[in-house]
């Protein structure tokens, strides 16, 4: 195939992909207006889904019609060429393009096409105007331009001017942005006050049920509105047709969120991707660290390492696991799929998988890399000076749980997350979600010194497990038995013995149950179960209610 052929049969892909991406998108405001919360969250699903399958069709297609042996590095970039003139040099469509040839190539291609190029001009995104003198234009006018009608919308216009009035000068100008950030049972409308620079950021935090739209916040803090768009909670639905300027536009109103994260936000996970491998590759070059094991108790399953001065891991999957690990390397890659489509609730880690990617091997010590071709040699090849990762992870990094409890620390900050961690378990059950192996090597602390959960190859939906009570025993001998005496079947989970697990014994254990004690019982986790068989939806606000 000619390549004035091939990138017009690319082009065509991309453009049936990004039609159905945005379709996907455009109907979130009706679902989340009609209460449709199932289909609201089969949209975020199928959207995920959606660029790779789009990238292995067209790899497959591509194939079919180009021998790969007539196919070279020259041939891609003439191709790369006439594909972004034709897409007016699209950074999402030449991600798209650089994924194909990722795939297409089969990891042979240690380059990208494309440059990322200079950062798009806020003032090419284009947000609608309100001259604030109050609340109630703001608010009032606004909710009008964007289709909403709210509960009580008087009392709420009052609250939220006499909180602005508090914060910010009574005049100047709103700039906020004409299309809502859907995600389950909320919605999100955010601009700012003021000028560039000399601004207050306005996040509004909606909700939906029976009785109607409901204003429950106005968010005007970075680590506020940072903590909706967290890692660790799922990715929005909204619209646009910039998604590069709709991104500068949130930097304004959360300067010290990574750049890449906020694309992934928003569902364009493989230019997120991109970024985090352009800026991993800066970062080497820039200070010439090496990676190493990454601190904790080495997982069974998957092998993890970093650099001492980056903010994330890499994960492997390792050849073999030991026992009492018995699932399949298939499934782990199921698990994390499982993770990545799923409510995470801001419990759970967002794991992005990397195919093809090459690192220089100057950047690995010898002692790793022997490490890492003996332990994951399904994983890892080295050619050409680059360490080669067929199928690699990233995360971002976290102090694991079990080392933040160190006796070093002050002890109000240990007794936090102690009592954070039981938060973090309960809010998972919340979301249908058992973690399988609950010990606390598995859970990490975030930089908010909020407690989330990244070990996921034993992972299950909470609906699947069967939840008992501990039989009595009916003689000495059964009581004294170093082994159960009593039928267990391998969805069995006896919660009463969870104690014995999620921490040692004493102080901090104690603390645990003071405030979590449901969790040693069977009912409260089969409450919930029936809760999840009903197709009922729980929904974990990420804000405070302020309104």
């Amino acid at each position: 195939m000619e390549p004035a052929s091939a990138a017009h049969f690319i082009q065509q892909r991309y453009e049936q992909f990004y039609s159905t991406f945005n379709d996907l998108t455009a109907q979130a405001k009706t679902r989340f207006k009609q209460c449709q919360w199932v289909e609201q969250r089969e949209a975020m699903r199928s959207r995920i889904l959606l660029h790779d399958q789009a990238i292995e069709q067209i790899a497959q297609e591509l194939s079919a019609q180009t021998k790969l042996a007539e196919s070279n590095v020259a041939w891609w970039r003439t191709t790369g060429e006439i594909f972004n003139r034709a897409t007016a040099r699209n950074a999402i469509a030449q991600t798209f393009f650089d994924s194909v040839g990722r795939i297409y190539f089969k990891g042979n291609l240690a380059f990208t096409l494309f440059d990322l190029g200079p950062k798009a001009a806020l003032e090419k995104l284009d947000l609608i105007q309100y001259k604030f003198e109050h609340g109630n234009q703001l608010l009032q006018q606004g909710l009008l331009d964007v289709g909403f009608y709210i509960r009580d919308i008087n009392k709420k216009c009052e609250r939220v001017d006499a909180k602005l009035k508090s914060l910010a000068d009574n005049s100047g100008t709103a700039y906020m942005y004409p299309h809502l950030f859907y995600r389950n049972k909320h919605a999100y409308w955010l601009g700012y006050l003021g000028s560039i620079g000399h601004h207050t950021s306005l996040c509004f935090a909606f909700s939906n049920s029976a009785d109607g739209v409901e204003l429950n916040a106005l968010l005007t803090h970075e680590e506020e509105i940072k903590n909706v768009f967290a890692f660790s909670r799922s990715y929005f639905l909204v619209q646009t047709a910039q998604p590069d300027a709709l991104v500068e536009f949130l930097l304004l109103l959360m300067p010290s969120k990574p750049k890449a994260q906020l694309f992934m936000n928003l569902g364009y996970q493989e230019h997120g991707k991109e970024l985090v491998v352009h800026q991993l590759h800066q970062h080497l070059q820039q200070n010439r660290t090496q990676f190493i094991v990454a601190p904790g108790i080495p997982g069974m399953v998957m092998m993890v390492f970093t650099l001492p001065d980056y903010d994330l891991v890499f994960k492997l999957i390792r050849d073999n696991f030991r026992p009492p690990k018995f699932v399949s390397r298939e499934e782990v890659i199921e698990k994390y799929r499982f993770i990545a489509m799923h409510d995470r609730v801001g419990r759970l880690a967002d794991a992005q998988r990397f195919e093809y990617l090459g690192l220089p091997i100057a950047y690995f010590e010898k002692d790793l890399l022997d490490y890492l071709l003996r332990e994951c040699s399904q994983s890892v090849s080295v050619r050409s000076g680059m360490v080669c990762f067929q199928d690699i992870y990233t995360e971002r990094k976290m102090i694991p749980l079990n080392l933040y409890l160190d006796p070093s620390r002050s002890k109000e900050e240990s007794q936090h997350v102690v009592i954070d961690f039981g938060h973090a378990i309960r809010e998972m059950a919340m979301s249908n979600i058992f973690p399988g192996d609950l010990l606390i090597k598995n859970f990490g602390v975030t930089t908010e010194n909020r407690v989330v959960f990244y070990d996921y190859d034993e992972i299950v939906p909470l609906a699947s497990c069967q939840f008992k009570e501990l039989p009595q025993a009916r003689s000495d001998d059964e009581e004294m038995s170093a082994e159960p005496w009593y039928a267990v079947s391998d969805n069995d989970i006896f919660p009463q013995e969870l104690v014995k697990f999620l921490l040692p014994e004493g102080e901090w254990r104690d603390l645990f149950a003071k405030h979590h004690q449901p969790l040693y019982t069977a009912k409260f986790w089969n409450d919930l179960k029936q809760l999840h068989q009903n197709g009922e939806l729980v929904d974990i606000q990420p804000y405070v209610e302020n309104l």
